[in-house]
Parts: C-alpha cells; sequence; structure tokens
C-alpha cells in the first residue's frame, strides 16, 4: 500500500458520513498531494475500483479500499489538465462513472472528468465588506441564461458576453443578476435544472476561472451574483449519480420513491453522506467564485414528499435545508438564502424564527400568479377580480417576499409577457407598463427574466438570442426605456425598499374601488414619500379623487403615457392641495402614475 495516501483527516470523513460536512471537496475528488494527486472516491457498496486516465494512457489503475469508511484511494503523479474515468465492480459487473467531486467534465454524451485549478485571486475585497442580505436595501434582480442572453455562435464563453451584460445591467437599473443553474447538465434543455455534475461548471460557458472572473468584474461594478441552485433531484444519466457504486447510494433505496415528477432521480437527505455532499457541493459555489447569493429550486418539493401536500412533510429535507442555511448564516453572515417554493408552508423564512427553514427571501409565486391572471382578463371584467390585486398585502408580512417575473412565465406555450395582457396591440404595451410599474413599486425585492423588458412577442427558446433587432420599432425601444427609468426611479428612492418588511412602509389610500378598478397607494420611508395611482381598465376618468389630511405638493415622477414613451400625455404641472382637500387626477385608459409626495 502507497503510505502517501494515509494522509487523510478521520473525523473529516466520519462528519461526512454523519451529514455535517461542508468542506467534503477536500477530501474527495483529485486533491493534490507533493508532485501528484490523491484520487478518493466514496463508493461503499463497490467490490472495486480502477481509474484510467491521460495519466496512465487509459490503462486501469486499482484503487485500495477503506473497508471501513467506505471509500478507494489512490496517489498517482498526475497533473492538471489530465483527464480520467473511474471503473466499478459490483458482484461481478462493472462500470464507468464520472467524479462526483470533479471541477470539469466533458459534455454529454461524454462525461471524462478534468483535473482543474479552482484558485482565483479575487479584488473584491472592497464589495465584500459593504453587501449585505438587503432587506432595507434596493434588490431588483435581472435573471439570466448565459447561453441565450446574446449568441455568439455555438460555443459561447461566459466572459464573451460579460462587458456587455454588465454595462447593460448598470444602464437598465438591475443591482443584482441571477444566472440560471451553470452546473453541468447533460440536456441542455433542461436549462440546468437536470444535473450530473454538481461541483464542475458547465464547460459549455468556459471553465470555473472564467466564472470567477466574470463575478469579480460584476463586483467591480458593483452588481451582485446570485446562482440558481438544483438540490432536490439529480439528472439519471448512467455514468452519473444514478447507482453509482451498483446500488442507490445518492437516491433512496425504494424504487417508489427514486423518480421524481421531472424524471430525474430524488436526493435521498436521510443519508448522511448525501446531507454532506450537497451542503459541500453548495458551500464550494459560495466559497470558490464569492457568490453573494444562492437560490434553492423546487423548495416545495424538498417539504412535502414528492411535493404534495397530502404526502405530508418530508422531514429528512426540512432538516438538511434548516442545517444548510443555519451554516450559511453563520459561514457568509452577508449571503442571501433565496427559497422557490410554491407552497403555503409557513416557516420558510427567518422572518418566522426558529422553526423555520431559515432562508432569507421566498418568491412570492402566488402573487405572480394572481396578477398574471388579473391582466388576462378583459378590461371590463376586471371590476369582478379585484382581490387577485389586493390579496397580496392580506399575506405580505408573513414572509420576506421577492416579486418574481421569471423564466418559468415566459417558456414554451406559456406566452411572453406581452401576450399575457387583454385588448389591442396598443394597449397591450400600456397594460404591460402598468403592470410593471405595480410590481416594482408594490413591496418587497423584485426579479425580472431577461427579455421581459423588450416585451418581446417571442417565448424564450434556450436555443435563440434574445430578439434585440425587436428594439429598432419605436414602441418597444420606447418600453425598454419605460422599465429602465422606473428601475432607477425604484434604486434612487428608499420608499421603494427601505420599509419593505415593515407595515408603516405601505399604504392603502384606494383599494376597494370595484367599479372603477384604480389602486392607489403610498410607498414610504421616514421623509421620503411616494404615491402611486394605476388605472387598471381602458376607461377615461375625468376628475378621479383620492382625499388627502395634509398640506401636500405632488410631483409627477413618472407616468407610462408620457411623451417620453411615445404616447402623447403633457408632465403635469406640480400639484398642491391643503388639508382636507382630495387629490384630483385626470386618468386615462391604463395610466400608472408615480407622484412624489412633498
Amino acid at each position: 500500500m502507497d503510505v502517501k495516501i494515509l494522509d487523510i483527516d478521520y473525523e473529516n470523513l466520519k462528519s461526512y458520513i454523519s451529514g455535517d460536512n461542508f468542506t467534503a471537496f477536500d477530501i474527495f475528488g483529485a486533491t493534490k498531494h507533493e508532485d501528484g494527486y490523491i484520487f478518493r472516491l466514496y463508493a461503499p457498496n463497490a467490490n472495486r475500483a480502477f481509474i484510467r486516465g491521460d495519466f496512465s494512457n487509459w490503462e486501469d489503475i486499482e484503487m485500495y479500499k477503506d473497508e471501513e469508511f467506505g471509500y478507494f484511494f489512490k496517489y498517482i503523479k498526475a497533473k492538471e489538465g489530465d483527464f480520467y474515468k473511474y471503473l466499478l465492480e459490483n458482484n461481478g459487473f462493472r462500470f464507468e462513472k464520472f467524479d462526483p467531486y470533479a471541477n470539469y467534465l466533458d459534455q454529454a454524451p461524454q462525461f471524462a472528468s478534468k483535473i482543474v485549478d479552482t484558485s482565483f485571486e479575487f479584488t473584491d475585497d472592497k464589495w465584500l465588506k459593504k453587501r449585505n442580505k438587503n432587506f432595507d436595501k434596493p434588490l431588483n434582480i435581472y435573471e439570466v441564461h448565459i447561453g441565450s442572453w446574446l449568441k455568439y455562435g455555438k460555443n459561447l464563453n461566459i466572459l464573451d458576453i460579460a462587458d456587455k451584460l454588465i454595462f447593460y445591467i448598470k444602464k437598465m437599473g438591475y443591482s443584482h443578476i441571477e444566472l440560471m443553474p451553470l452546473t453541468e447538465h447533460p440536456y441542455y434543455p433542461s436549462w440546468g435544472y437536470q444535473v450530473s455534475g454538481f461541483f464542475a461548471f458547465t464547460s459549455r460557458y468556459g471553465s470555473i476561472n472564467d466564472l470567477q472572473k466574470f463575478i469579480n468584474l460584476c463586483h467591480k461594478n458593483d452588481i451582485g451574483v446570485i446562482l440558481d441552485f438544483v438540490v432536490v433531484h439529480f439528472a439519471e444519466d448512467f455514468y452519473a449519480l444514478k447507482y453509482f457504486d451498483g446500488d442507490s447510494l445518492y437516491e433512496p433505496d425504494y424504487k417508489d420513491l427514486q423518480y421524481s415528477q421531472w424524471g430525474s432521480l430524488n436526493f435521498d437527505f436521510s443519508k448522511g453522506h448525501v446531507r454532506s455532499f450537497m451542503k459541500s457541493a453548495i458551500n464550494f459555489w459560495i466559497e470558490k467564485c464569492h457568490l453573494d447569493g444562492i437560490r434553492i429550486d423546487a423548495v416545495s418539493n424538498m417539504i412535502y414528499n414528492d411535493g404534495n401536500k397530502n404526502r405530508g412533510l418530508n422531514k429528512a429535507n426540512i432538516r438538511f435545508l434548516k442545517e444548510l442555511n443555519s451554516y450559511l448564516d453563520k459561514r457568509y453572515p452577508s449571503l442571501m438564502k433565496i427559497a422557490e417554493d410554491s407552497s403555503s408552508y409557513e416557516f420558510v423564512t427567518s422572518k418566522n424564527g426558529n422553526d423555520s427553514l431559515g432562508f432569507d427571501y421566498k418568491w412570492d409565486l402566488g402573487w405572480m400568479n394572481d396578477t398574471c391572471k388579473y391582466f388576462e382578463i378583459d378590461s371590463i371584467n376586471r371590476i369582478k377580480h379585484q382581490g387577485k390585486i389586493n390579496f397580496s398585502m392580506y399575506y405580505f408580512y408573513r414572509e420576506n417576499f421577492i416579486l418574481p417575473l421569471s423564466h418559468d412565465e415566459v417558456v414554451h406555450l406559456k406566452k411572453p409577457m406581452i401576450l399575457k395582457m387583454n385588448g389591442s396591440y396598443i394597449d397591450r404595451f400600456k397594460e404591460l407598463m402598468l403592470l410593471y410599474t405595480y410590481q416594482i413599486t408594490h413591496p418587497g425585492k423584485k426579479l425580472n427574466f431577461m427579455g421581459n423588458e423588450l416585451a418581446t412577442f417571442d417565448e424564450w427558446d434556450e436555443n435563440e438570442s434574445l430578439n434585440w433587432d425587436i428594439l429598432k420599432f419605436p414602441i418597444h425601444d420606447n418600453f425598454k426605456k419605460y422599465i429602465r427609468s422606473l428601475n432607477n426611479l425604484y434604486l434612487k428612492n428608499k420608499a421603494f425598499y427601505e420599509k419593505d418588511f415593515v407595515e408603516d412602509g405601505f399604504l392603502w389610500k384606494v383599494v376597494d374601488d370595484n367599479q372603477n378598478s384604480v389602486f392607489v397607494y403610498e410607498r414610504r420611508a421616514n421623509d421620503s414619500r411616494f404615491l402611486v395611482v394605476l388605472n387598471m381598465t381602458n376607461t377615461y376618468k375625468k376628475s378621479y379623487e383620492v382625499s388627502f389630511d395634509e398640506d401636500l405638493t405632488f410631483i409627477e415622477r413618472l407616468n407610462n403615457l408620457s411623451k417620453d414613451f411615445g404616447y402623447d400625455k403633457e408632465k403635469r404641472d406640480d400639484i398642491k392641495i391643503s388639508k382636507g382637500e382630495n387629490l384630483k387626477l385626470e386618468l386615462w385608459e391604463y395610466e400608472a402614475l408615480v407622484f412624489e409626495i412633498k
């Protein structure tokens, strides 16, 4: 036996098996040792294991097995850049596998792992010192699928679009970018949500060093980076985690529990090594890439068995999420932990104290569904559905919410946002401006998927670039200008973000006008006050009154129907009212107004 490879912390190994390890990437995979690498592989059910690669001219090298802890190991004089695979044997059957801890994998159908250096010298200390969870700061997220924001031929490196994307985000008034999953995934149309390599940056977009450079650039430009991460399931490709050592190592032992609703395999978080594997994977990306946030996908499928409330709580999954978030809070106090959760489970964010799962934010998918349904209704019939707008504030302060209009709303057969609006061609643009005014001025943080700001008539297609050519049409270019103005109004005025989760930061002024379908509310933060007026129908109101009992001046800061955005409305002069006098407004069809109150 080669004694060199016995240099291992067995306490660390024990914590991996018990489910308490967050740094298993320091144990398994290819770890640098003297003038070579130690390869370690957890495969307790395999009888034998071999490694083959560039360093052996692809001849098999048998590995040693530690029977007590169930892992194989071998020291080899390999070098950075070498490709390799494992060959496992279980009861006479032999099968090839990748390295679950590899940081680079060949693109499917190939699956060789590659030794890469994941170190990088970040220069973002200034950013890291000032960042926080943004509860009382602006958080306006631009969700991006790297492969289709702007295509440069078939092989796109993330750095190819870095300068253009960062400039665009700054100009458009977004504070953060959320990257759809970038871990290695065999099937491109899964958009990264069916993962094979949980420690590997997808080779479609370059290397992990390219991602690190991209994030460093974002931080230098005061842009935060959130990574979308999948924890509930994994791709079923034969060479990956499925029946990894000839038995159900990562998935449940019972076949009726193994498959998810997406045809992938569920992780079994009742197994300690599975908890450690995923805890370490998430910690790896945060530590190595200086992420500012992690968004966990499909949390409802973690909370309940198969995401079905009727099947009861999944206690093992809940334990995992609580342990994960507790560790991340201690290790990275300024990191945002975000749940994409469609359930009615009441203890998702830390706002609910010790009984919660410990997330900082939860996507408000109820708000998204109600809002989209409301705008799909014909204008004349919206009077019957006012609850789809005013209900959101009934439950809003129970959790810390993000209001999302994500990729899920504009994918195949779901229609782009502009076609969700009801009415004529021109009316659709006015209404979509109205919807986004409502989103940006409503309490809660914001998320919009790339292309929404263009009012494109195309559904998102991962194989195509966004339709930037559509901006040659003035109505689309003016819509984009409006979104930019709206975003910058949000970023520059604390009334819209400082008291998002404090009840005195929002006040309904008109909430139950079921005859006119007009909503009016104030956003407040100490000396900053704004009034938002939304005429949700195509009905003109000659003199619409809003009651006040103060001496006030109303200064128009934004109007979706103004000449600035291709319409005819002149900017209003400042409106002054005395105590006891009502504010009187002429409201055009589908008009959205934002006033600063002095």
